[in-house]
């Protein structure tokens, strides 16, 4: 029995960024979702490229969808993904919720947080991928 998609996203790339906008509870189905079309998106980028997600509107996910992104960042980071900027209000909460999905460093691979989406583009643009907020 299928299930139907629980949250939403957006995806678009910019240069050597892919953006993210991510909404509402998350179930199995939207990670799944998710996960293809954001390797459809970044496929073509090459071996440096950076990601900026917007996680204001995101309200977390269930246990099961955990193993779906962590093979996602797997993915991303041996194609190429070298920086990553999460963007979302101040929230401990989301910082451990996060944290147990997505590793902060690994190789050449950075994460960072931010609550503000312009510190977010002039960090990134900092560390060689040029970004503009949209």
């Amino acid at each position: 029995m299928a299930f139907s998609q629980h949250g939403a996203y957006k995806l678009w790339v910019v240069d050597r960024t892919v953006f993210a906008e991510l909404t509402g509870a998350w179930n199995l189905e939207a990670a799944k979702n998710f996960k293809k079309d954001f390797i459809s998106s970044a496929d073509s980028l090459g071996d440096q490229w950076a990601h900026l997600v917007y996680l204001k509107d995101w309200e977390f996910c269930g246990k099961e969808v955990f193993p779906e992104i962590e093979s996602l960042v797997a993915w991303c980071i041996e194609n190429g993904l070298k920086r990553t900027a999460n963007v979302y209000p101040k929230s401990s909460l989301k910082n451990q919720f996060l944290g147990e999905m997505v590793v902060e460093e690994q190789g050449e691979f950075i994460r960072r947080i931010f609550d503000d989406p312009e510190q977010a583009s002039e960090w990134l643009s900092q560390e060689g991928y040029p970004t503009r907020i949209e």
